[in-house]
């Protein structure tokens, strides 16, 4: 709607837009698209529980473990012991039970490793369920889930040349959870 008013010494032209409510007026015919249906998908699972760990045993070793001489325990429990270091006692890779919801793909990662004095702890490898052996130390170790399995770790103690004679135990943590 256009008026003119009067002011002082000329005309101005005052424009005076009423917007309405065409919007609402035009809005019943636009274009919309349909509803559309989202599924929402989702899996309980039981927590995963790790229990009854037992220890990696390397056994007795010579304390004169020199630097950069090794001895491996296996997950299955070979042990490699190219230098003859191995005196005696129990060689056994750590085991413990993890219960998880059957069919479940898991991960496996081994971290937080704290060696004895005289040695480091390295390349750790798992096997889970009488699977393979695999690295489960910086990348983890992937698996599919039984309602119970068994896992097995193993790993290589290096010496580095300070050993002395008595208890030099360590430790590290294993992780296991869902993908």
């Amino acid at each position: 709607m256009n008026t003119l008013r009067q002011s002082g010494n000329g005309r101005i032209l005052t424009v005076t837009v009423t917007v309405a409510v065409a919007g609402m007026l035009f809005s019943a015919g636009l274009a919309y698209a349909d509803p559309e249906t989202v599924a929402v998908r989702v899996t309980f699972v039981d927590p995963v529980e790790i229990s009854g760990a037992n220890a990696l045993q390397f056994g007795s070793l010579d304390q004169n473990l020199a630097d950069l001489e090794s001895v491996t325990v296996a997950p299955g429990g070979a042990v490699i012991d190219p230098a003859n270091r191995v005196q005696g006692g129990t060689q056994a890779a750590a085991s413990m039970t993890v219960t998880a919801t059957a069919g479940q793909a898991i991960t496996i990662h081994v971290d937080s490793v704290v060696p004895g004095a005289g040695y480091s702890l390295t390349d750790f490898r798992c096997n889970y369920n009488s699977g393979t052996d695999s690295a489960c130390d910086g990348a983890a170790y992937s698996a599919t889930s039984v309602t119970s399995g068994t896992l097995f770790v193993g790993a290589t103690l290096t010496g580095d040349g300070t050993s002395v004679a008595g208890v030099a135990d360590g430790s590290f943590e294993v992780t296991v959870s869902y993908q």
